[in-house]
C-alpha cells in the first residue's frame, strides 16, 4: 500500500489527520486506553501493526482534547528471535521504511549511545505535511507496556495552517468583538517593563531561520490557536497606544471581564472563570533571577527585583476578585 500522508495507522484503521483527540477516541470504541503519559493530553495503548511494522504500542498526541492531533508514535518490537537487552540494528525497520519512503532525508548514528534510554541510531523523512522519524534505542526497553521495545516511529503533522481553521476562526471573532468595544475603555492601567514582547510563534528549530514563523503572521495564527487558549490579536486601538515593553489590564466593555495585553496579543479574564493567575520570582542563583507574571497563556517577565509585575498582580486581584498565586523559587 502507498504512503497516505493524510492519514495515520492505528493498527487497520486509517484515520484522518485533523482530528481532534476527542474524535480520535470515539471512531475507536471499545480500545483500553492505558494512564497518559505528563505534558500533552493523549491516548495511550497497544497497537500491533504500523505500516507493516511489528508494533507494540502508539500514543496519539495533541494540545488539549479538543483540538487537532499533533502526534502519533509507535513503539517497533524486536525481532521474534531477538533475546536480552541488546541494541536492534537498525536495518530492522531502514529497510522497510526506505521502501515506502524513500531514502532519509537525514540520518545519524551515535555509536555510544549503548543504553536502553538513548537513541543509538535516527532517520528522518520529510514527507509534506508530514515529518517521519524512526528512533532506534540503545538498547531493548524490557518493561515497557505493551512489551519490549527496541525503537520507536513518530509522525508529526507540519501544516499547522490546514488544520486549525476553526479554532484560528474562533480567535478572530473574539478579537473582532473585543476591537468593536476598544473605543469605549474607560479603565485602563499600563504597565512598562524590561522584557520585549514578540508575538505568540512556535520558532521552528529544524529550520535554518527558526523564527519564520515570526514573519510568516497566517501560521503564526495557527500555531498560536493550536498550542495557546484564548490568545487573540490586541484592538488595534490599544496596541497603538503600548510599546514593545508595555503591557495593558484593561476592562472590557459590556463584559464582566478584563483583559491584559501586549501589543500584538490578548487574553481575557473573565471575573466568573478567571485562567490561571500566577506570580513567579525566581531570587538570583546560579541565574541572575527574573520575575515572571502568567495570566492564562500570556506570560509576562521582568527583571528581578523590579515591581511593576508585583503591581500588576495587585491590580488584577482588585479588578478581577480573583487571587493570584505567588511562588518564590532559585534562578538555579
Amino acid at each position: 500500500m502507498p504512503f497516505d500522508p493524510t492519514t495515520f495507522p492505528i493498527d487497520d484503521t486509517q484515520l484522518p489527520w485533523g482530528l481532534s483527540l476527542a474524535e480520535v477516541e470515539a471512531r475507536l470504541p471499545g480500545r483500553a486506553w492505558w494512564e497518559p503519559y505528563g505534558g500533552w493530553p493523549n491516548l495511550r495503548g497497544a497497537c500491533h501493526t504500523v505500516f507493516g511494522l511489528a508494533a507494540t504500542a502508539c500514543n496519539v498526541r495533541a494540545q488539549a482534547r479538543h483540538k487537532p492531533v499533533l502526534q502519533v508514535s509507535y513503539e517497533l518490537a524486536p525481532p521474534p528471535t531477538h533475546r536480552g537487552e541488546r541494541a536492534v540494528p537498525p536495518a530492522t525497520w531502514m529497510q522497510s521504511l526506505t521502501q515506502l519512503l524513500g531514502p532519509p532525508t537525514e540520518a545519524k548514528t551515535y555509536p555510544n549511545a549503548n543504553h536502553p534510554g538513548n537513541v543509538k541510531y535516527s532517520a528522518r523523512w520529510e514527507q509534506w505535511p508530514l515529518q517521519v522519524s524512526l528512533s532506534v534505542y540503545g538498547g531493548v526497553r524490557l518493561d515497557e507496556p505493551g512489551g519490549p521495545a527496541a525503537a520507536g516511529l513518530f509522525l508529526d503533522w507540519q501544516d499547522m495552517v490546514a488544520v486549525a481553521g476553526p479554532l484560528v476562526a474562533a480567535a478572530q471573532a473574539q478579537a473582532n468583538a473585543l476591537a468593536a468595544v476598544a473605543g469605549q475603555v474607560s479603565q485602563l492601567e499600563r504597565f512598562d517593563t524590561a522584557q520585549t514582547y514578540t508575538p505568540f510563534y512556535v520558532p521552528d528549530s529544524s529550520s535554518p531561520g527558526p523564527q519564520t514563523p515570526y514573519t510568516n503572521d497566517q501560521r503564526r495564527q495557527a500555531e498560536r490557536a493550536l498550542y495557546r487558549d484564548g490568545l487573540c490579536d490586541t484592538p488595534a486601538l490599544l496596541a497603538r497606544q503600548l510599546t514593545e515593553q508595555q503591557a495593558l489590564l484593561w476592562a472590557v466593555p459590556g463584559q464582566e471581564s478584563w483583559a491584559v495585553s501586549t501589543r500584538r496579543d490578548t487574553v481575557l479574564v473573565p471575573v466568573d472563570a478567571p485562567p490561571l493567575l500566577e506570580l513567579v520570582t525566581l531570587h538570583p542563583a546560579r541565574g541572575s533571577g527574573y520575575i515572571s507574571l502568567y495570566v492564562g497563556a500570556i506570560h509576562l517577565q521582568d527583571a528581578y527585583g523590579s515591581p511593576t509585575l508585583g503591581r500588576m498582580a495587585d491590580a488584577l486581584e482588585r479588578a478581577t476578585g480573583a487571587p493570584v498565586s505567588r511562588v518564590e523559587e532559585y534562578d538555579c
